[in-house]
């Protein structure tokens, strides 16, 4: 919530008053930043995961990221997050892996940030796995770092895990859950009891982030827009012109993420990206980084590719991180 990271705040105008001239980057990285979609899957820093590989899952890594890096297909990209699991496969690896996170955004000026992840059981059970994350965001919480999860559902998800996640999203709303992410192959159907639970985290204080618009074969934008009214969109690049004007209409912020939407040929070219047409518009969005290990990015450099090859301005790329605190869904 906005109005709660006012020292966050008041040291980003601070900031942002210095003289931007020189370095953009530099300046860019000074700027206390939210961080909005980060999957937590494809986000451990590729030094951290290094150190607990073995020899040939670090080559398979490294093949991965090359391959990813010269642009794959959307659905592509989910053999690595396999992969990443198989490297961090138990609470303590997954609660060191949200330490090396949380420093390595720590490094890049993040001083708010949302993770997602689904519930994994890898062999004491879906609570467990979760209290790893929420105990590794706990160790790097400070008061110029506040770190909040998400907990995802895919499509396709199974009633039985679909309803043990809210279950747990809910037992843990006061430790750092906010809320509840929709992503997965977006192509897919919703099943019949997705909706229903979907609107039981709602009703029950759970904020509702949904991945909207990653493929032109998508089904059901509207209906799930109308039903959930969710409080973010994650990436919004093919918008039925229906779900757009809702979305438009309700002012819901779009989570831009340029270099995630290039390399899986959602977009050619950055500057393509809809989302900046909608902001030209006066839109809200932030801009995220979706995966920094997988698109070999950080949030600083989304900020400076906006700046050179969107054309957006330091100015409007103050604006825009400034912005980004009052779509924040933390206390």
């Amino acid at each position: 919530m906005f109005k709660t990271h006012i020292t966050t705040i008041l040291t980003l105008l601070m900031v942002g008053s210095l003289s931007a001239d020189g370095d953009s980057f530099a300046y860019l990285k000074s700027l206390p930043k939210a961080e909005l979609h980060l999957h937590l899957g494809g986000s451990f820093p590729l030094s951290y995961l290094l150190s607990i590989a073995s020899p040939e899952q670090a080559e398979e890594l490294h093949k991965g990221l090359e391959v990813i890096s010269k642009k794959v297909h959307y659905h592509d990209v989910f053999p690595l997050f396999k992969l990443v699991g198989n490297i961090v496969n138990s609470e303590e690896r997954v609660q060191k892996g949200v330490e090396a996170l949380c420093e390595s955004l720590k490094e890049d000026g993040v001083s708010y940030v949302e993770i997602r992840s689904s519930v994994k059981d890898l062999g004491k059970g879906y609570e467990e796995y979760l209290k790893a994350i929420l105990q590794g965001m706990a160790n790097e919480r400070s008061e110029s770092f506040k770190p909040y999860l998400l907990l995802s559902l895919q499509r396709n998800s199974a009633i039985a895990i679909t309803k043990a996640t809210i279950d747990l999203a809910l037992k843990y709303q006061d430790e750092g859950v906010v809320g509840i992410d929709l992503s997965g192959d977006s192509s897919l159907e919703q099943m019949e009891f997705l909706i229903p639970e979907l609107k039981r985290a709602k009703n029950s204080g759970l904020a509702l982030v949904l991945h909207m618009g990653e493929s032109p074969k998508e089904k059901g934008q509207i209906d799930l827009l109308t039903h959930l009214e969710p409080d973010r969109i994650g990436h919004g690049v093919f918008l039925t012109d229906e779900a757009k004007e809702w979305i438009i209409a309700k002012k819901i912020p779009i989570e831009v993420c340029l270099t995630s939407s290039v390399l899986v040929e959602m977009v050619k070219n950055a500057h393509e990206h809809p989302g900046l047409e909608l902001y030209r518009n006066g839109h809200p969005i932030a801009l995220s980084t979706d995966d920094p290990l997988l698109f070999s990015t950080s949030l600083s450099q989304e900020l400076l590719l906006a700046h050179e090859q969107c054309g957006l301005s330091l100015e409007e790329l103050f604006s825009i991180t400034y912005n980004s605190f009052k779509y924040t869904l933390g206390k």
